[in-house]
């Protein structure tokens, strides 16, 4: 391991934090002629510092830009960005012209956080040397990170025309037109540079995710496997190429990559929440209750998976418990309709059922396509035991939408639409949805008795009334 070593001996870190800031409002100078350039003897590219060059540094007296450049590389590459500051700071002293050290600060800047320095040190990379493609992919970085995905479009474009063989340029614009949700135009960017740098696991990566959202999970897979194959060590592919098994049923080989992603990430949140979906499919409900709970406490702030660990409470028959995490999701995410239509569902079983309305209600503002809110609050209103609440008027607007929004092919919502019926009177109606939802066989066997028992109420001109 390399020690922590400063460049001025009795100077503290908070002074040089001090002069850095100096330094970096300072005015710039004005390069007469071309950029300088860190470059090796003779002209060629220079390539990036090793361990042993760093040691070299150290013993050089005086320092050149250059050798301060180099430093501030290696400390950017070990992840110490307030050491590459300093570092790149001392080149800019010694030569205002290096416009890589502007560069370099500018995104070390940006990985701090910190980005009107980011982008002041950026264009003053670009004013020093307007053809640095890379300078305007830092840039764009930059825009991106703050939102601005146009403006970052746009700098990764005017790499592209400044250097069309730059791999990373392409990556970079693919980003952006995937954030902007044109995928297929994200797509040809990764595939320019894939064929531009095939062994970048990171655009495999990339065009492998942007493929599961296209739901073409076969050339996913495939992507992902070779992503893999070139850094097998990438947790965030792993857990993508996890979601992909996950969508095509193959939950065993989910939970391996999920586990995997866990290995090579401890605190990956996500990877948590994939696995104890997985989990909770192939009826391991503990094991997904302890997956969803580290899930939350990696990341407090996430709804899903306090909506997913409702789900495997309330299965379990815990509604108590599955309301108290409903509650936890809807404060974090005030428009969750699916975490409505769930706590209405566990409100329901436990009789509280002014409450159950309420959230059906909110369920159905908030997605009025969800038919499976519109059955639960057509069935509530349809047969409850307490008069209060029946409404069969209403009952049989929201069954009937629900069939209308399903294609009216789904026997279940017969069954709800035929109980809507029966308690607006309108009992032979309700004695032929019945018959309906009956001639489906796998309704039938799930349902035969208790659906059998009530067309017979609806032939003698009764409603069904829950117990």
């Amino acid at each position: 391991m390399i020690s922590r070593l400063t460049w001025h001996g009795a100077l503290s870190l908070a002074a040089c934090l001090v002069a850095l800031a100096a330094q970096a409002q300072a005015p710039a100078a004005r390069c007469a002629g071309p950029p300088s350039a860190p470059v090796t003897a003779g002209g060629a590219p220079a390539r990036e510092p090793t361990i042993k060059d760093y040691e070299q540094i150290l013993k050089r007296q005086p320092r050149s830009a250059r050798d301060y450049y180099d430093h501030g590389v290696l400390h950017e590459r070990m992840g110490q960005h307030t050491s590459a500051l300093l570092d790149y700071s001392q080149a800019i002293a010694q030569d205002p012209c290096l416009a890589q050290a502007y560069e370099r600060r500018g995104a070390a800047y940006a990985s701090l956080g910190q980005f009107e320095r980011a982008l002041k040190d950026l264009d003053e990379a670009i004013r020093i040397d307007a053809n640095s493609a890379s300078a305007y992919v830092n840039r764009g970085a930059a825009f991106e990170a703050m939102g601005q995905n146009q403006r970052a479009l746009a700098e990764f474009s005017q790499a592209v025309a400044l250097d069309p063989q730059f791999a990373n340029a392409y990556l970079r614009r693919g980003g952006s037109y995937e954030l902007a949700g044109e995928l297929d135009r994200a797509l040809q960017e990764y595939g320019e540079a894939i064929r531009l740098d095939p062994k970048d696991a990171q655009a495999y990566f990339f065009r492998g995710r942007t493929l599961i959202r296209q739901r073409q999970f076969e050339r996913a897979l495939g992507d992902l496997d070779q992503a893999l194959r070139l850094d097998p060590r990438d947790a965030k592919a792993h857990q993508s190429r996890a979601a992909v098994f996950a969508a095509i049923g193959d939950h065993a080989r989910s939970i391996e990559d999920y586990s995997a992603a866990i290995r090579l990430d401890a605190r990956y949140a996500l990877a948590y929440q994939g696995r104890g979906d997985a989990h909770a499919r192939t009826g391991q409900p503990e094991r997904a209750l302890q997956d969803y709970g580290e899930a939350i406490r990696l990341n407090p702030q996430n709804a899903y998976a306090y909506y997913s660990r409702g789900l495997v409470l309330a299965g379990s028959g815990n509604h108590r418990e599955a309301i108290e995490d409903m509650n936890q999701a809807i404060e974090r995410k005030a428009d969750f309709a699916l975490a409505f239509r769930r706590r209405g569902m566990s409100q329901q079983k436990l009789g509280q059922l002014d409450r159950a309305v309420a959230d059906f209600e909110a369920a159905i503002r908030l997605d009025a396509r969800d038919t499976v809110a519109l059955n639960e609050l057509a069935w509530l209103l349809a047969t409850s035991k307490q008069a209060q609440w029946r409404d069969g008027k209403r009952a049989v607007e929201l069954a009937r939408s629900a069939c209308n929004l399903s294609g009216w092919k789904n026997p279940d919502l017969f069954d709800t639409y035929a109980a809507a019926l029966a308690e607006a009177g309108r009992f032979e109606d309700a004695a032929k949805w019945q018959e309906a939802a009956l001639e489906s066989p796998e309704f039938a066997r799930a349902h035969g008795p208790g659906a059998r028992a009530r067309l017979q109420l609806y032939r003698e001109s009764k409603p069904f009334r829950a117990p």
